[in-house]
């Protein structure tokens, strides 16, 4: 495939006989990319009292995957999938400086395992889901597989910023971990014939307040 001879550097293709394996290692918390120091605006949204409960934490992830930043994810990974070279548009997709920094940070850290680890070089400053979708072609990971720990992994961890900081139950947290199961599905119907043409988003208040968690006082989060 053309993309293999323009992106990566060292290809010293592994035989894994189960990807489900692979996938469990990189959305594990053991894997070192940094997720936890990024809460993607939610820090800023719960220190304003906008996020206040289980209700306010469904509301939020819904409109972030049905209308923001995950649906956007979807279509970039689909398209890398399908060989389109995207990452300068992924990059300039980001709506605040910190999403810029939260994207550009994580794939630096996946890329320098991915080197390190598994034998596999990646370009320097791309975006994580740039990284992660060349690297799940590379081993032979089916885009079906990859977009659902992907999905699944970033909605787990938003929740685990809302079970720290509302503060919320870890009942409530797990049972949004189980509804969300059945709205991957959902979406991931409802977005089958995305294309890069349908990247945007009308979820602007998730970009409003990565804004404002620039200016807070007191941050745990990077974003």
């Amino acid at each position: 495939m053309g993309w293999e001879e323009h992106t990566v550097i060292n290809i010293k293709m592994k035989k894994f006989k189960d990807p489900h394996q692979i996938l469990q290692i990189w959305f594990s918390s053991s894997f070192p990319i940094g997720s936890y120091a990024y809460s993607h605006g939610l820090e800023a949204l719960i220190d304003d009292k906008k996020i206040k409960n289980k209700v306010d934490v469904k509301e939020f992830l819904d409109a972030l995957l049905f209308y923001g930043t995950l649906r956007n994810d979807y279509i970039f990974i689909k398209s890398i999938y399908n060989s389109e070279e995207i990452n300068e548009l992924i990059l300039a997709s980001a709506s605040t400086k910190e999403r810029q920094i939260e994207m550009i940070d994580m794939g630096n850290s996946f890329r320098k395992i991915m080197k390190d680890s598994w034998e596999l070089s990646l370009p320097e400053n791309t975006s994580f889901i740039y990284c992660l979708a060349k690297a799940g072609l590379h081993f032979n990971i089916s885009f079906d597989d990859l977009i659902k720990f992907y999905l699944q992994s970033f909605i787990s961890n938003s929740i685990n910023v809302c079970v720290k900081h509302i503060p919320m139950s870890q009942k409530d947290g797990q049972s949004l971990n189980v509804v969300f199961i059945n709205q991957i599905q959902d979406f991931l119907v409802y977005s089958d014939k995305l294309t890069l043409k349908d990247i945007g988003s009308s979820f602007f208040i998730s970009d409003i307040f990565s804004i404002k968690h620039e200016n807070l006082e007191s941050r745990i989060y990077l974003t």
